[in-house]
């Protein structure tokens, strides 16, 4: 009988599926948090969060960068040159085959030095800045979506882990109750089999029940350690501390939103809006394909000091360039990568609804559970009330010879199945309830 209650242990953890094994223990004082106090902890120091948080910011200086650059650029140069024979100082300007003296009276010399000022100026790229830079916004607000998405979903972990700490729990306090009670009867049929009031067979099957039961406490101990160490590093704390829980409040969660107001929040649910953003995206980059075949228009100069040792003063020279490039033939590669961007465009419009759907359908599946397990509660209760009472009755029955060790034992076993499942019950509606707030991304269950 003691299986089953390891049955509801082994179901709490096989549920979260982290698959993570936490290092060895070491000594430590324990941690003691309630519920609340974890989730906050959770949402402020969870290092999954950290790095999202990092990315976001560097999503919207990405977005501020790459939108600045239609200012264009101004730089400042210097570079110093020994070549060797004697070059020009000054790029040649002048007429050279008249008074002005020719070749030889250009300024000439082996060591030279220019320096000045430089810029860059794109006039017109055919979309290509306006639609990067749309693009890098698009990213910060992708980014911003994943970050509130992810921080419902370690809130929602955070609750998991915590009501299966809980369980857990009480169902070791379950197998100790029963120890206890398989020891005291232990001891009595003990003394019963030496005064010949027992049989020695009876003694046997309780001390195999009371064996089986001290071995399934330490499996149900380990998964708790296993638990606490998962919900330790969602805290960004040492996995190898303990960590204590308090009971979760006996209150059934309230739904006070109606169904058909949950399902027209869907459309503002992180997932949802990353679907459209993406499909944004993909948008922006069939602009982006489509003004590689438009002309580009940039302008450029410069302001230079031409200086050298046989220089008296410092040679000024400057220059403004507009130019034009117009693409002619790259290969077809253009059209390539234009039809790519329209398939992505196409499928990131079908991604919208299946996000659509996948939330929706995580939703029913998400109030049906909860309806569910609110039902598997109020029957745990009446569930225990009966366990305690037959398992009063099964121990009289014994101690007046009119019942026998095997009923005793199941009854003392069924009782302490009860309680742990009355535990496992209350943390359900509670995990229950706070997915549903996970998948809509607002407290609709309180």
């Amino acid at each position: 009988m003691p299986s089953r209650i390891v049955a509801v242990a082994s179901a709490v953890v096989a549920a979260l599926a982290w698959g993570a094994t936490p290092p060895p223990a070491r000594a430590a004082g324990p941690l003691r948090l309630t519920l609340a106090e974890a989730v906050d902890e959770a949402l402020e120091a969870n290092p999954g969060l950290k790095v999202l948080s990092h990315r976001s910011v560097a999503a919207e200086r990405s977005a501020e960068a790459v939108s600045r650059e239609r200012w264009g650029q101004v730089d400042a140069f210097f570079n110093y040159s020994r070549t060797n024979d004697a070059w020009v100082v000054r790029p040649m300007s002048e007429e050279i085959l008249g008074d002005a003296g020719g070749f030889g009276a250009l300024p000439w010399d082996r060591n030279q030095q220019h320096y000045g000022v430089s810029f860059h100026l794109p006039l017109y790229l055919g979309g290509r800045l306006s639609n990067g830079a749309e693009l890098a916004r698009l990213e910060t607000q992708g980014a911003a979506a994943l970050l509130e998405g992810t921080r419902w979903q370690v809130r929602f972990n955070a609750v998991s882990l915590y009501t299966a700490a809980q369980t857990l729990d009480a169902v070791v306090a379950g197998f100790d109750e029963l120890v206890a009670s398989l020891e005291k009867n232990r001891e009595r049929l003990e003394l019963m089999v030496r005064l010949g009031k027992r049989p020695e067979l009876d003694r046997l099957k309780v001390v195999e029940q009371l064996e089986d039961a001290k071995a399934q406490r330490e499996a149900v101990r380990a998964d708790r350690a296993r638990v606490g160490a998962m919900l330790l590093a969602l805290l960004g704390r040492d996995p190898s501390r303990r960590i204590e829980v308090e009971p979760l409040e006996d209150r059934v969660p309230e739904l006070d939103t109606a169904r058909q107001d949950l399902a027209a929040r869907l459309d503002r649910t992180s997932r949802v809006r990353q679907a459209r953003i993406a499909a944004e995206q993909s948008r922006r980059n069939v602009a982006l394909a489509t003004s590689s075949f438009l002309p580009s228009v940039v302008a450029e100069g410069n302001y230079t000091r031409n200086d050298a040792p046989s220089v008296n003063d410092p040679l000024d020279t400057w220059q403004v360039i507009v130019s034009v490039k117009v693409p002619l033939f790259h290969g077809g590669s253009r059209f390539a990568a234009l039809e790519a961007a329209r398939a992505r465009e196409r499928a990131a419009e079908y991604g919208i609804e299946q996000a659509r759907l996948a939330v929706a359908s995580d939703l029913q599946d998400a109030l049906a559970r909860f309806r569910s397990v609110r039902a598997e509660l109020a029957a745990a209760r009446a569930r225990v009330a009966a366990a305690a009472e037959a398992a009063r009755i099964e121990q009289i029955r014994y101690d007046t010879g009119a019942g026998t060790v095997e009923d005793l034992l199941r009854a003392q076993a069924r009782r302490a199945s009860a309680r742990a499942s009355l535990a496992k019950a209350l943390g359900a509606v509670v995990t229950a309830a706070e997915r549903i707030n996970s998948i809509v991304e607002e407290d609709v269950v309180r």
